[in-house]
Formats: C-alpha cells, sequence, structure tokens
C-alpha cells in the first residue's frame, strides 16, 4: 500500500437541523383554519339567535394565536 492510501481518511455526515420557520407558520395556519371551522359547525348546531358575535371573537382569538405563533418564530 502507498502512503496515499493509508492516510485517506472518511469525513463524518453532518445532518443540519432547523429551517425557516415556513412548517411552523404553515402549522399554524391549519390550526387556525381548523379552529375557524369548528366554530362554523359550532355555531350552525347550536341554535342562537346571535352566533356572529360568537363567532367574531373566535376568529380574533384564533388570529391572535396564530400571530403570536408566527412572531415567536421570526
Amino acid at each position: 500500500m502507498s502512503d496515499q492510501e493509508t492516510n485517506t481518511t472518511q469525513q463524518p455526515v453532518l445532518i443540519r437541523q432547523g429551517g425557516n420557520g415556513l412548517g411552523t407558520v404553515l402549522a399554524a395556519l391549519i390550526i387556525a383554519g381548523a379552529g375557524i371551522y369548528a366554530i362554523n359547525v359550532w355555531s350552525t348546531t347550536k341554535k342562537e339567535t346571535s352566533p356572529a358575535k360568537n363567532i367574531e371573537q373566535g376568529i380574533e382569538r384564533i388570529k391572535d394565536a396564530a400571530g403570536k405563533a408566527i412572531e415567536s418564530r421570526n
């Protein structure tokens, strides 16, 4: 064997983790959409005279939660 063959070493494989937070933003949007859907289903099954106010409050809460999740990743 020559010196070149005996001195070669294999470099370790590096696995990089992390990203730009796109997955978290996507997850927050999916959760927000599911919440809005749940509120809409709940409001149509519940017989109230004015469900619009409850829906509006629920949507605002979901928007706030999604916004905080996005801001915490940045």
